[in-house]
This record gives structure tokens, C-alpha cells and sequence, in this order.
């Protein structure tokens, strides 16, 4: 135990398996921070279930935005998730069991929510509250399905997945919202097509390295649409692109500090697992029990984001290509094992509807109306499936709404929950 930033840090570790049905596969320690404002050992715990998937809980520094808030009620569980942090982070050092699709499949949604309830048992919480921001509340679905008795209220934003379309319907819903925002996006400021077209055609053309060494390709550039979906993205984006290049003895080149920003835009180096498991979260969701590398093929679906799409190609978000474990080196120990991951047959889904709206808890959850990650009309729909779910609906903010106002969120929440 320690003081930090005025509150009491406890931490805990302890020991679970890999596989919950077949414990001879091993075990890793399952590791967790608490946080406590001064005088508050003794409030009602509340879980961080970080949002990824394949990050860990965040590394408090202070107590603000949503973790202030949330402090005023509750002491705060920090869970890193199994493969992140110091759950046995997995990454391109790990050993070769770590990267195989047999891991690889456990890192899911209910082996999460089963870690925390070993962790909830170890602390001898009989409930607790829950908190979930994107993958996050995908998390809450699924421990609310399998845990209803473990929870006593749920608090979600941007994370209510959808219970009944497969990842091929899910992704052309994806694709059709971002073709929206980049179209916005366009709008606002007009010159940016023939920026994005300009460095697309350079990289086919052109050899151009990133600080990491390998080549940048104009796919991979693409993937900087990603951006689109967050609050402050399209600056961000327009500031990127407003002078990329340069003449160096008479050949255009791009400038290195727009390689270096695309560079760490483009790199999984920081949350490999992201990559790799990404899909997976909707396996067996709608009866799709294979993945298949749905974005992949979506996106042909799609003129405007085709690989091929040439002048006028928009750029591409929250998703995943089989390419990017060529051409990423933070992903090409992975490359064999998501492969395998993209073929594995889901029996099942992580949740379960009938279970939500028996005996789920009440639950307060913002939705964003212009999402591009988890889209407003599939988290409605889930949000009427749970027994008592209040929402709150903005297009105040986009997908990372808490990075803006963590604290006004979660207080809205807070008082939507309590009401009777």
C-alpha cells in the first residue's frame, strides 16, 4: 500500500487460469490496482474494464475526469486484462506459446469477465459496480449475461455491442458510418481529398521509410482514418496533412516528421493484441461463427474504400487487415496465429439476451450518435434488450467521449442510475 496523488493505492495479484474448463493449460497472475480517495477504503468497489481490446487499465497519474468523479461514490479497481499490462502482457517478445491461436482465442470478452469474478471472490466483494468505455462495455454485456448477481450497477459509453449482427453485418454498418465522417470530414476542409490522394500516389511511386525501417505503403497509410471517429480528429488530420512534403535536390519527398507522426498512427507496437485479436470479439455474435477477416472483405463491398479505390480512396478506421501482419513488424510473430484466429470456429456468443433482460442490474450507458466504432442504431437496439438500462444520447461527442469530459459523462451517468 502506498499514498499517491492523496489516495491510497493497494495492489493485488492473484493466480488463474488460462482456460477455465481445462486448468492443466497453465495459469499467469491476474493483476489489479485499487485507488481510494482519503477516507474511502471502505466505499463500494467499482471496475475499470478497459476498452481495446488488448490494453491494459489505465496508469493513474491524478484523479480527474472520470476517475475523480467516480471517487466521490466508489474506490476504484483497476483490472489489467488478461495478455496486457502486468496480466502477462503478451506481445512480439512473448514465447511462442503466448502468440498461438489457442491463447490467442482465450483473451475474449468472457475469460475477462471470469478473471474479474475470481478477482471479486479473492477480495471478498459480494458486489460490485462496473464501468466499461468501447470493448469495455462489451465486457459488461458479457458479465452481465454470465454474472448478473455479481453487479450492482453497470456505468457504459460508446460500448453497447450488437447482440445479434455477425461481424460481416457489423462491419458494413462500420464502413458506412465512416464513409459519413470522412465526407464531413472532406466538407470542412475541402483540400484534404487531394492531400490523401497526393501522399497515396507518392507511396505507390515512391520508396519512403518509416523511423521503424520498413516501408510505408499507401494502404497502410490509409488506416490513419482511424482518427475520424474521435473528438478532436479531423484537426488532428488536417494538421497532419496541411504540408507534408518537401523537395530534396529536385525530388518530392515527405517530410520526417510527417513520417514519424504517421509512423505512430500506423504501429501496433504499443497494443499488438488489438490487432491480433480484434475480430475476434464478434466471433459467434449473429450466428457468424467465423470472423474470416470480415473487414478485409467488407471493405470491397465498398468503392470508396477499396485497396485499389485509387484517386478519391477514402481512408479506413477501426480496421483490421491481414497485410498489416506483413507489413508492421510490431504484428509479424502474430501473423501465423491470427490467421488461425480468422478461421477458428465460435460456438457460442459472449452473450446472452435472455439473461440481460431477466436479471441484468440497472445500468447507465452514453451513447454516441455518430459512432463509427459501435454504431448508435445496434447499441439502442441493445439497450432495450437489458431489464433496465437508462441512456444517455449525445452527438455532443464522438467515440473517446470521456478523453473530453470524463467527469460531466460519468456524473449524468451516476444520476440516471440512482433515480428510481
Amino acid at each position: 500500500m502506498s499514498i499517491q496523488f492523496g489516495h491510497t493505492v493497494k495492489e493485488h495479484v492473484i493466480e488463474v487460469p488460462w482456460d477455465y474448463a481445462d486448468p492443466s493449460q497453465g495459469t499467469f497472475e491476474l493483476f489489479a490496482r485499487e485507488v481510494c480517495a482519503d477516507g474511502g477504503e471502505e466505499k463500494p468497489a467499482i471496475v475499470w474494464l478497459q476498452g481495446g481490446p488488448g490494453f491494459p487499465a489505465p496508469r493513474p497519474v491524478g484523479a480527474s475526469g472520470v476517475m475523480g468523479e467516480a471517487l466521490k461514490e466508489f474506490r476504484w479497481i483497476l483490472l489489467d486484462q488478461r495478455g496486457t499490462g502486468r496480466s502477462h502482457r503478451i506481445d512480439a517478445g512473448s514465447p511462442d506459446e503466448d502468440i498461438s491461436v489457442e491463447r490467442l482465442a482465450s483473451l475474449r470478452q468472457e475469460n475477462i469477465c471470469r478473471d474479474a469474478e475470481a478477482l471479486r471472490e479473492h477480495l471478498g466483494i459480494d458486489k460490485w459496480a462496473l464501468f466499461g468505455q468501447s470493448f469495455g462495455g462489451f465486457c459488461i454485456t458479457a458479465y452481465c449475461s454470465m454474472f448478473p448477481n455479481s453487479v450492482s450497477a453497470a456505468f457504459l459509453t460508446g460500448g453497447l455491442p450488437t447482440l445479434d449482427k455477425g461481424a460481416d453485418e457489423l462491419y458494413r454498418v462500420t464502413f458506412a458510418k465512416l464513409k459519413y465522417r470522412h465526407d464531413q470530414f472532406t466538407r470542412q476542409f475541402p483540400w484534404a481529398q487531394e492531400r490523401i490522394d497526393e501522399v497515396v500516389a507518392h507511396l505507390d511511386n515512391s520508396q519512403e521509410l518509416l523511423p521503424t525501417g520498413e516501408r510505408l505503403s499507401s494502404r497502410r497509410f490509409r488506416t490513419i482514418g482511424i482518427e475520424l471517429g474521435r473528438g478532436t480528429g479531423f484537426y488532428n488530420l488536417a494538421y497532419l496533412l496541411e504540408d507534408p512534403f518537401r523537395t530534396v535536390r529536385g525530388e518530392k519527398r515527405l517530410k520526417t516528421d510527417f513520417l514519424a507522426n504517421v509512423g505512430a498512427r500506423v504501429s501496433f507496437e504499443a497494443g499488438p493484441l488489438y490487432a491480433a485479436i480484434h475480430e475476434s470479439i464478434y466471433g459467434g455474435v449473429g450466428g457468424q461463427r467465423v470472423t474470416g477477416w470480415s473487414a478485409h472483405r467488407v471493405r470491397e463491398e465498398f468503392p470508396e474504400f477499396a485497396e485499389d479505390a485509387g484517386p478519391g480512396g477514402y481512408l479506413t478506421g477501426e480496421h483490421i487487415f491481414p497485410w498489416q501482419f506483413d507489413e508492421d513488424p510490431a504484428l509479424a510473430r502474430f501473423k501465423d496465429a491470427a490467421e488461425a484466429l480468422a478461421a477458428y470456429q465460435w460456438q457460442d456468443s459472449p452473450y446472452d439476451p435472455a439473461a440481460l433482460a431477466e436479471s441484468a442490474p440497472v445500468a447507465g450507458a452514453c451513447i454516441y450518435v455518430d459512432d463509427i466504432f459501435v454504431p448508435f442504431e445496434e447499441s439502442l437496439a441493445t439497450a432495450h434488450t437489458y431489464r433496465d438500462l437508462r441512456p444517455m444520447i449525445t452527438n455532443r461527442y464522438q467515440h473517446n467521449g470521456i478523453a473530453e469530459d470524463g467527469a460531466g459523462i460519468f456524473a449524468e451517468l451516476r444520476r440516471l442510475v440512482h433515480e428510481h
